[in-house]
């Protein structure tokens, strides 16, 4: 009597043909394999042959897989959102998975504000908490410190910077006296956050009060490696050391450095700085070497007026771009977006439509630049070239609103953002590729105001 044979269910049924293995079901385990050949007529084989054969498919279909990727590491914003809590606004702390949503409160009990600058190492965060101390904070909230506090600044305003060893804080406070009896101050401090040293004050310098001082007339700006800090004096550029040694006079003749609300801007690779200079709003923008050197005029044009006083450098030091307004135009309705090439000296129209911009940033890989135009409650985001092609909206389903603190991830593929919504009176923190997909929301209705994201390295 013959055996009855043992059918194989028809969802692996073989077929070698002109589609050969493509018509392969997939295997999803060896046992099932073994089951593909568990059949009456297969039994006799050797248990080696059968395991050689299995080993051989197993071969063939991984080397017809594609490759594992691999892990990407998860994109880090850390924001402030304003919420209520009981019956009191508290502005906590938070770091949020781009990707997953995912979010952790870093300072469930303190009031944060900004700036907020991540460590180089990616591990820390530097901020302002309680409107007039510093703090640190590990990535997943541990080792909250408080590295400064002091009391008795009015309308108090920082500038913090890492050292490169992600151990020390260069930071810059700054306390308004001019609109007080008593003078207001420029000061400077070294913070070990390791503990071992603590905070050291650098230097101190009045200015206003009555009868009015003038050891120093603008803020601190901490140049890109933390090693110096330039700033305005007797009406002259100055710079120092880190450590408060080395004072030196940049320019030679006093002038208007920072009227009209202009900045010293030290570019990326920490060898020039840029400066408005002459009556505004009928003000050249003008570099200076880091050593003093070859002070130079890049505009050289009596007619121009720049009401919005930004300087933007470009991550490779080459180029400055700046918002330039048409003669008469105080509104700021007429500006235009323009590249100056610091090596050529020549000046280029990037967006060639007036309007209102604002918001603007590079790409960190100098490729790209992202800005925000319209008026106040009605703005588009949108991103250029920095060869004036490709411009492109994007979020154009979100209505149109306030867009404020635009911030590229590190890689220069994602751009932050918060948005204001007219309705409901709430800001949130969204997130978007560079090519305008994948637009996210990241807050939630807890958060009332979001505010200042910053990408961790």
């Amino acid at each position: 009597m013959p055996v009855p044979q043992k059918l194989v269910p028809q969802d692996f049924q073989l077929s070698v043909g002109s589609r050969g293995w493509a018509s392969w079901p997939p295997l999803k385990s060896l046992w099932q394999i073994l089951q593909l050949f568990s059949f009456h007529k297969l039994w006799p084989i050797s248990a080696i042959g059968l395991f050689s054969l299995t080993l051989l498919i197993s071969l063939f279909l991984s080397l017809h897989s594609p490759p594992p990727t691999a892990a990407q590491k998860p994109r880090i914003l850390a924001f402030t959102a304003l919420q209520m809590r009981g019956s009191e606004n508290r502005s906590p702390l938070f770091a949020v998975n781009a990707t997953s949503w995912a979010r952790r409160e870093l300072t469930p009990n303190i009031d944060v504000i900004a700036p907020l600058v991540w460590s180089p190492n990616g591990q820390r965060l530097a901020f302002v908490g309680g409107y007039s101390d510093i703090y640190t904070v590990n990535a997943d909230g541990s080792r909250l410190t408080k590295q400064f506090a002091e009391a008795g600044c009015k309308a108090a305003n920082f500038e913090i910077a890492w050292f490169s060893n992600s151990q020390k804080l260069l930071f810059a406070r700054s306390c308004n006296g001019f609109t007080s009896d008593a003078p207001g101050s420029e000061s400077l401090y070294i913070s070990d956050t390791s503990g071992i040293q603590g905070t050291k004050l650098v230097r101190n310098l009045e200015v206003g009060g009555y009868p009015p001082k003038t050891e120093i007339s603008s803020e601190f700006y901490i140049s890109p490696n933390d090693q110096q800090v330039a700033f305005v004096k007797d009406k002259n550029i100055y710079k120092m050391n880190a450590d408060g040694s080395g004072m030196t006079k940049l320019t030679k003749s006093p002038g208007e450095y920072i009227s009209g609300g202009s900045e010293l801007v030290w570019s990326p690779d920490g060898t020039k700085i840029a400066f408005l200079f002459g009556a505004y709003p009928k003000q050249q923008i003008y570099t200076i070497n880091a050593d003093g050197t070859h002070i130079k005029n890049l505009t050289n044009n009596p007619q121009n007026e720049v009401y919005n006083v930004k300087l933007f450098w470009s991550p490779d030091s080459s180029r400055i771009a700046y918002y330039y307004n048409k003669p008469g135009d105080s509104s700021g309705e007429q500006q235009d977006i323009y590249l100056l090439d610091i090596n050529r000296g020549t000046a280029k129209n990037l967006t060639q439509k007036p309007r209102n911009y604002d918001e603007f940033s590079w790409s960190p890989d100098g490729n790209f630049i992202a800005f925000v135009t319209g008026e106040f409650n009605n703005q588009k985001l949108y991103t250029i070239k920095a060869d004036g092609n490709q411009l492109n909206q994007l979020a154009p389903r979100l209505k149109p609103s306030g867009i404020s603190e635009l911030a590229w991830s590190t890689d220069s593929q994602q751009i932050a953002f918060i948005f204001n919504e007219i309705q409901g009176d709430q800001s949130n923190l969204y997130v978007i590729n560079r090519d305008g997909s994948a637009l996210t929301k990241l807050t939630n209705d807890k958060d009332l105001n979001a505010s200042n994201p910053v990408w961790q390295p």
